[in-house]
């Protein structure tokens, strides 16, 4: 036991929080952990809690330039070390303050472990180091919907490195977990960061080697990665060439009518506030049930003409407003039913804007779908593309991963779904099909083994369930502005301040076992985070050793 100081009695004691006074030879800071002893009647009660604030002052001085007479020994006066330690836990509980005096130490192996509950955490995952070293823990229950799900990170864009942490926080749960039945999304939004996941980083420093190997872990990259990029404009069987292990993804024309895909060319919030929702509703109703008529393989109209491609979709819708326009409505209420002409030409021009950009991703015939249960990490590359491109491509693996979840009796294999911009997809104000699949993976994903890890730039404009339902929040660097929103209540005491302040590679956690937030730091990737990063793989043949 290392003592540093003692219960002050010149400040307020509460059950709540303490002082302490802090010896001339000790150093205390922000994010320490103490524990004080009390003598409670004829029982010992310890009281945990964390730093909070840090102060030093001048004791016996009043003037503004006493400050310069001390130092040159001209008045006598003492400086005042003191710390405000916010309490995480009685034991036994006893809820009454500390005594003044009572002695006050560094919580260190046991002691530090029952100050933030990890001994009451039946599986727990490392989530970075504290800033003195010590390992910060998550409780894995609050993670993999036993008794909570969904993490959310929020953050300044380039300075808070929301992405680096949830794929630090992926590898940790794929390390860690003890259950076997674990895969992984992760949509890669932005450049080609995550594209290189499955190689060495080359430029690891030893200090970031030694941080994953405290954490018990091997200074590895992903392992078991399979990646899925669009296909080439104009040739399904190549993707863009980055690797030649990619795999190109694209839906057939059948499965975009049987899945009902048309709804998430329709996202745009514009797209709400009119009558186009119906029509919308209408056609991808009609479509279904055309896919469930014809032959395998194929798309047939009420005709008994193919349709393969988006383009032989509009030519359809086409044709059946001009006939309508002429006077002939019976082709034309079988796709848009009582929907006025003008509505349905206003359908017409947003599908055609959105096929421009969707139409790669979809083959008369063929499919190349996301097969996530192949592999422990799938990461499907969006960067690059139109926003329409991105949100059609998310809520369609979204949508066919719920349908599948929820048609199991179990939820195993557990998915946790890597997707930054989260507000993107699921905004405060407006309804869509994608943000009613995210809506559905917070509320319901839970109980069927699909776990989000979401971060966005301001969760004051993330929908209010999604971040309801999220039992762990992560807060990187943040603007100022952004901070006074209720979102970030949970950061107590000093935390809101400091969030503007924080360093690339620093979060603030906060967890529903540890009543207040925690700052962590986290080590930089043993993965490659561009080509330029990855280590050269040297092959050896078998035979060099009998040499």
């Amino acid at each position: 036991m290392k003592k540093v100081g003692i219960v002050l009695g010149t400040k307020p004691i509460t059950p709540l929080e303490f002082w302490v006074g802090v010896e001339a030879e000790s150093l205390v800071q922000l994010d320490d952990v103490l524990y004080a002893e009390s003598e409670v009647g004829s029982q010992k009660v310890k009281y945990y809690g964390i730093v909070q604030e840090v102060q030093k002052f001048l004791e016996g001085a009043q003037w503004v330039y006493d400050a310069y007479l001390a130092t040159q020994g001209v008045i006598p006066i003492n400086i005042a070390y003191v710390a405000k330690v916010s309490l995480t836990r009685v034991e036994p509980e006893i809820f009454i303050p500390p005594t003044p005096g009572d002695p006050v130490y560094i919580a260190e192996g046991e002691e530090f472990e029952k100050a933030l509950y990890y001994d009451q955490m039946k599986v727990k995952i490392p989530a970075g180091l504290s800033r003195s070293g010590k390992v910060i823990y998550l409780n894995y229950h609050f993670l993999d919907g036993t008794e909570g799900a969904h993490v959310s990170i929020s953050g300044m864009s380039g300075v808070a490195t929301k992405t680096s942490y949830a794929l630090f926080l992926l590898y940790s749960i794929l390390y860690h977990s003890n259950e076997r039945r674990i895969n992984a999304i992760i949509f890669n939004v932005k450049g080609k960061d995550l594209l290189w996941i499955d190689k060495k980083n080359k430029k690891l420093s030893k200090e970031d080697e030694e941080a994953l190997r405290k954490m018990g872990m091997k200074p590895e990259p992903f392992k078991d990665v399979k990646f899925y990029v669009p296909p080439h404009p104009g040739n399904y069987s190549n993707p863009d060439p980055e690797r030649d292990d990619f795999i190109p993804f694209y839906w057939s024309m059948r499965e975009f009518a049987q899945e009902g895909l048309l709804r998430f060319m329709f996202v745009e919030e514009e797209e709400t506030k009119s009558q186009v929702p119906y029509i919308v509703e209408r056609i991808a109703n009609k479509l279904y049930y055309l896919a469930k008529e014809s032959p395998e393989g194929r798309l047939l109209d009420s005709y008994g003409r193919d349709i393969e491609s988006l383009q032989d979709l509009e030519d359809r819708l086409t044709e059946a407003i001009e006939q309508a326009e002429a006077g002939e409505r019976d082709l034309y209420r079988k796709w848009f039913g009582d929907a006025s002409i003008q509505t349905a030409r206003a359908f017409l021009r947003r599908f055609s804007r959105s096929a421009f950009h969707i139409k790669r991703f979809i083959h008369p015939t063929q499919s190349s779908p996301i097969k996530w249960e192949e592999n422990k990490v799938s990461v499907i590359d969006i960067s690059g593309l139109h926003s329409i491109a991105q949100m059609f491509i998310v809520g369609a693996v979204l949508k066919k991963l719920f349908e599948e979840k929820e048609n199991r009796s179990h939820p195993f294999p557990k998915v946790f779904v890597v997707l930054d911009e989260l507000n993107k997809y699921a905004p405060k104000d407006g309804w869509s099909p994608i943000k009613d699949v995210v809506l559905d993976i917070a509320e319901r994903g839970r109980s069927l083994g699909v776990i989000l890890i979401g971060a966005q730039q301001t969760a004051s404009e993330i929908e209010k369930r999604v971040l309801a339902n999220s039992a762990i929040k992560v807060v990187g660097r943040m603007d100022s502005s952004e901070l006074l929103s209720k979102e970030y209540e949970f950061l107590t005491n000093n935390f809101r301040q400091r969030a503007l302040i924080l360093k690339k590679g620093t979060m603030i956690l906060c967890q529903p076992d540890i009543p207040t937030p925690l700052m962590v730091k986290f080590p930089k990737p043993p993965w490659a985070t561009r080509k330029q990063e990855v280590e050269e793989e040297v092959y050896v043949p078998e035979d060099f050793n009998n040499f």
